[in-house]
């Protein structure tokens, strides 16, 4: 498995950099670029929906991998290549609400009933070849819904969301080859490369964003894998741990502006990652902060994956609390610091 590895996240790379080239001209002379505003992280104008050359390099790539599968398993592997198919069809039904958006061409409704649809249709799906019931099915497709609308959300800086994919998707990887989930390894190989082959289009002055086309596809396929993961038997914990700080950040967020009666629905710029980054570190260093944290908070889930949930593994979760905390408190004692250093000045 070390070579197809290899070579799924090589030519996942090389596709998704080889189509930006082609496709992000395209997209300029379409006049689909993000214009800064009173809300941007950003200073300049720049070409979104990059999630179509992660689109094309997840796609190439895992056809690729279902074509190795079947050339090693013949007819015997049509069977193993149905949930990779599934995965891509869902991330791009959700890429291209996604680019509905980044046209301007959808309505808020129209773009929620499109996700709960397609997440209930996938979570329908999924049930039919596994034991889960009515009560998973419905969990499935709120937790479809929220997890494309908490990236899309945490999508404001660059690289952030695409250097959070290398670690979810790696991480899912190194879980489905560890549990012998070869053929969902391999798609989150394929997820991973596409993103380090966008990475350096969205990295410094960005040229390219990912766009709601990306963070659509994204989601989607980080939620795919998920579930993937949960009919296998994987515990929640080593599922949820490369999310936890989006899901975090998203959800303080939502409560602290419910708390202080602002319309939810109304752009803002007052994100976790978005007051570290206007408290004076730039787009990168906030970007592989977080990454980094996502790291800790999967190396952490080791033992449950290794053991399961048992008494013994406890404790390891007891560090996410402190990362969390570290995440959220950072902004403010970045602006205390910054304060101590006017009043000294």
């Amino acid at each position: 498995m070390g070579l197809q590895s290899l070579l799924i996240v090589v030519v996942a790379a090389a596709v998704t950099a080889i189509s930006a080239l082609i496709v992000f001209p395209i997209l300029r002379r379409a006049g689909v670029v993000d214009v800064p505003s009173h809300r941007s992280s950003h200073s300049h104008s720049t070409v979104r929906g990059g999630g179509i050359a992660i689109g094309c390099g997840t796609t190439i790539a895992t056809a690729l991998a279902a074509a190795w599968y079947l050339a090693e398993h013949g007819a015997y592997g049509l069977a193993s290549i149905l949930l990779p198919i599934g995965f891509l069809v869902l991330t791009w039904c959700y890429s291209a609400i996604g680019l509905s958006d980044d046209l301007d061409s959808l309505r808020p409704s129209g773009r929620l009933v499109g996700q709960l649809v397609l997440a209930l249709i996938f979570s329908a799906t999924i049930a039919m070849f596994s034991t889960q019931g009515l009560a998973h099915l419905l969990a499935f497709a709120v937790l479809g819904v929220a997890t494309v609308n908490a990236v899309n959300f945490v999508d404001g800086l660059n690289g952030y969301v695409t250097e959070w994919t290398i670690v979810t998707a790696g991480w899912f990887a190194f879980v489905g080859s560890w549990t012998g989930e070869n053929d969902l390894a391999l798609v989150s190989l394929a997820l991973a490369g596409s993103a380090v082959g966008f990475l350096p289009f969205n990295l410094g002055r960005a040229k390219a964003f990912l766009g709601d086309t990306g963070s659509y596809g994204i989601g989607a396929a980080v939620f795919a894998l998920a579930v993937w993961l949960f009919v296998q038997g994987v515990p929640i914990v080593v599922i949820i741990a490369p999310t936890i700080f989006v899901f975090f950040d998203v959800g303080c967020t939502l409560v602290v502006r419910l708390f202080r009666g602002e319309n939810v629905l109304l752009p803002h710029r007052t994100h976790i990652y978005q007051r570290i980054q206007q408290a004076g570190w730039s787009h990168n260093s906030v970007s592989l902060f977080h990454a980094s944290l996502s790291v800790l908070a999967c190396l952490l889930a080791v033992p449950t994956l290794i053991g399961g949930n048992t008494a013994s593994t406890y404790p390891a979760h007891i560090f996410w609390v402190l990362l969390l905390a570290l995440y959220a408190l950072l902004p403010m004692w970045l602006n205390s610091r910054a304060r101590k250093r006017e009043v000294s000045a």
